[in-house]
C-alpha cells in the first residue's frame, strides 16, 4: 500500500510541476486567453460531481481541475488536465465553441475503508470535450467524455463523463 501512495503523490507532483512550469514560462503581460477571462470556477455534474476550475495559460491552452465525489464508486475524486482548444471547429460569432483535447491525472480514495486494497486509485485521463464561451456573459458551459487508464492499484480502462458550467473571473 505504501508504494501506491508514493506513486500517486509522484503523479500529482509531476502534474503540478508541469502546470507551474507552464505558468512560469508565460512572458506576456496581456490576457493569454485572447478575450476570454483567465480563470473560471463552477461545477461539474456526472461521473464525478463536484467543483471545477479552469486556468487559461495561452490563447489555446488551459489547465482544468476538479475536487469531486464519485457517487457510483463512492470515492473522493481529484483530477487535473492540460487542455488544448481548437477554436476553428465551429464559427458561432460572437460566441466561441471550441473543441478540446487534453491529458492529465487523477487521484481517488474511498472514504469508508482507506486501508482496504483498492481504496486508493490513481491513473491517467484523456479528456475530449466541447466548451461554450459566451461573448456577453462571463459564463462557460462544457461537456466532456474522458477515457482513462487506472494505474494504481491495477491497470484497467475507465470512462468518465461530465457536463458543467463555470463563472469566468
Amino acid at each position: 500500500m505504501r508504494i501506491h501512495r508514493i506513486v500517486s503523490i509522484a503523479l500529482v507532483l509531476m502534474l503540478g510541476a508541469g502546470v507551474a512550469a507552464a505558468v512560469a514560462d508565460e512572458t506576456s503581460g496581456s490576457n493569454p486567453s485572447d478575450g476570454v477571462d483567465r480563470f473560471s470556477l463552477g461545477i461539474i455534474v456526472g461521473h464525478p460531481t463536484g467543483l471545477s476550475g479552469k486556468l487559461w495559460l495561452t490563447p489555446t491552452s488551459a489547465v482544468d481541475a476538479a475536487i469531486a465525489w464519485n457517487f457510483q464508486a463512492e470515492r473522493f475524486h481529484l483530477h487535473a488536465s492540460y487542455l488544448h482548444h481548437f477554436f476553428n471547429a465551429f464559427d458561432i460569432s460572437p460566441d466561441r465553441l471550441p473543441l478540446y483535447l487534453g491529458i492529465g491525472g487523477n487521484f481517488r480514495v474511498r472514504g469508508d475503508d482507506p486501508g482496504d486494497t483498492g481504496a486508493v486509485r490513481s491513473g491517467l485521463r484523456v479528456p475530449f470535450g466541447i466548451s461554450f464561451l459566451s461573448a456577453e456573459l462571463p459564463l462557460e458551459g462544457f461537456a466532456e467524455i474522458v477515457p482513462g487508464l487506472r494505474i494504481i492499484p491495477s491497470t484497467e480502462f475507465e470512462l468518465w463523463w461530465g457536463i458543467g458550467a463555470r463563472y469566468r473571473f
